[in-house]
């Protein structure tokens, strides 16, 4: 079965590398810095604006309108994933990455909003 595409390009994103080389530090200022052993294994944090649950004709949640903006369409395909199924996402930089979620999806729903959601932000992490 063929990865799934994260299709839900309406973002900014942040890119977050990690300190992957070991370092010793010796006297008189000297540090010593060795080739890592593997790739890096980097975070992108997308930040989210303007998502919303769009409602249906039987008064439920709909998959079926806007879905590149539909925070259901979006919770669905973290369901399908969690936390260990890896899947495309396709960066505006980069060109497609092989990731994970390396964090549970987390929003809230605006007070009042009428299924308007706040800004959030979805964590992902490289896979080799």
């Amino acid at each position: 079965m063929p990865m799934e595409r994260f299709d839900f390009p309406y973002h900014s994103f942040e890119v977050e590398y990690p300190e992957s080389s070991p370092k010793i530090t010796f006297g008189g200022g000297y540090e010593f810095v060795s080739r890592p052993k593997a790739p890096d294994q980097v975070t992108h944090h997308l930040h989210f604006v303007g998502m919303s649950y769009h409602i249906g004709t039987q008064g439920n949640a709909s998959t079926q309108k806007n879905l590149q903006y539909n925070i259901r369409v979006l919770e669905l395909f973290y369901q399908r994933h969690r936390l260990y199924e890896k899947f495309i996402y396709p960066h505006p930089v980069e060109g497609d990455l092989i990731v994970r979620f390396k964090t549970p999806l987390k929003f809230r729903q605006v007070p009042g909003g009428l299924g308007v959601i706040e800004p959030f932000t979805v964590t992902l992490i490289t896979q080799p």
